[in-house]
């Protein structure tokens, strides 16, 4: 793909990316890779937000696909809350509470459930898509709960190991072959979201470590509408947009992909699903065609050697740029 490499290049030449991996596929083909530094197959890279797809949704859709949990269970089935919020509202970003640094004094990673529902909403509960971490957090909180494990452990049983993913975890213990995502050297393989650090390295919104390796894997279940995880119907269920008439376009945990959406460059038709990760990660598929693709890199980390300080909107032009790169190569 002359196009994709050419753009990897660029990227690295004005210092937007340091280490970078790229696959290309469709269904069960790998139709390019493009590594870039010290990265192979197996790298690890800090997932971020990707999180929030790989762990607290996969987990919340096996709950509801098990009966555990309804979409219209209101959060003071688990905790004391005098708010009207729905475990719906948690997984469409409609829960009115926007980022917020939780590393206060007296916010444990005990008591940080009741300490979010304590903060004061953005906009009204439900009127609009307002992208929280807070509200991850707060759901893996309450699958813990429900399924009476830590969320790292729950993650371990119920989907990394029937997924075979043998390489993703919380809190790395071998960061030898992992891409430090954070400034300082002896911060390789510590989580660089704040909220996720202050929480121990494991929470709902942040903290898994992967390769390219198993997020292939990942997209295969994806691809295979929920298989072995859930049924086809639940799978279909969270694919579907939520939000609609809202500023965003939201499934359940997942991103879903319309024609406002910029950062896959106009390479997936509407109804693609996926995420991004604020380190400089993404993953998206197109279940009916096929079509993913996994983008891990340093990009964030590197905006701030280069600047100084974070430029997010330069991570999340790359993105767009490499997708439409791929736009390019596959016409």
């Amino acid at each position: 793909m002359i196009n994709l490499n050419k753009t990897i290049d660029d990227l690295i030449s004005n210092g937007t990316v340091e280490h970078i991996a790229v696959r290309v596929g469709k269904r069960d083909d790998v139709i390019c890779d493009v590594f870039r530094g010290d990265v192979c197959e197996t790298t690890l890279f800090d997932m971020a937000s990707v999180t929030k797809i790989m762990v607290t949704t996969s987990l919340a859709l096996i709950a509801l696909d098990k009966g555990l949990l309804q979409l219209n269970d209101t959060v003071d089935k688990f905790y004391t809350t005098d708010k009207s919020l729905s475990v719906k509202n948690l997984l469409t970003h409609t829960m009115g509470i926007g980022y917020k640094l939780l590393n206060k004094e007296g916010n444990t990673c005990e008591n940080i459930a009741e300490k979010i529902l304590d903060i004061p909403s953005d906009i009204p509960i439900g009127t609009d898509v307002l992208y929280s971490c807070p509200g991850f957090i707060l759901l893996g909180k309450i699958l813990e709960k429900i399924f009476g494990e830590p969320l790292n452990k729950c993650f371990d049983e119920l989907v990394a190991k029937p997924l075979g993913l043998n390489n993703t975890s919380f809190l790395p213990i071998d960061t030898s072959n992992a891409v430090n995502s954070n400034l300082n050297e002896d911060k390789r393989g510590i989580v660089n979201d704040y909220n996720c650090q202050f929480l121990g390295g494991v929470a709902g919104n942040a903290g898994l470590f992967s390769n390219i390796y198993d997020i292939t894997k990942y997209v295969s279940f994806i691809q295979n509408r929920g298989k072995p995880l859930f049924s086809e119907e639940t799978f279909l269920l969270a694919a579907h947009n939520h939000t609609m008439g809202m500023r965003e376009s939201r499934g359940l945990g997942f991103l879903y992909v319309d024609d406002r959406y910029s950062q896959t460059g106009g390479l997936f038709s509407q109804g693609a699903i996926g995420h991004c990760g604020h380190t400089g990660q993404s993953v998206f598929v197109d279940y009916r065609s096929g079509l993913y693709v996994i983008i891990l890199s340093d990009a964030t980390v590197s905006t701030v050697r280069k600047y100084g300080k974070e430029h997010y909107d330069e991570v999340m032009d790359m993105r767009s740029r490499v997708h439409a790169a791929i736009k390019q190569d596959m016409q």
